[in-house]
């Protein structure tokens, strides 16, 4: 998938909440495990590197959220995560 399509994609899943716009608490790579990318929504498959990112939820619901990712699809999600926004 062209970059301009991947960094519309992850600006849709920033603004409807499927991502955090916050940075990680923590981020690992590997091997797929064949879950599907959280951007892209293609399958990371297990001889594909894949990104997880984690996030902590406190309050209410505390727990973990993970979001799976190909190398590109992460690329394309912290650069419009980063992004400042438009005026």
């Amino acid at each position: 998938m062209p970059e301009e399509r991947l960094r519309q994609k992850a600006r849709e899943a920033l603004r409807s909440g499927l991502l955090p716009a916050r940075a990680p608490d923590r981020t690992f790579g590997g091997a797929g495990s064949g879950a599907d990318c959280a951007i892209c929504g293609e399958p990371v498959k297990r001889h594909q590197v894949g990104f997880e990112v984690e996030y902590r939820r406190h309050g209410v619901d505390p727990g973990l959220d993970r979001f799976e990712l190909h190398p590109k699809c992460l690329k394309a999600w912290e650069r419009e995560r980063i992004k400042p926004p438009a005026p």
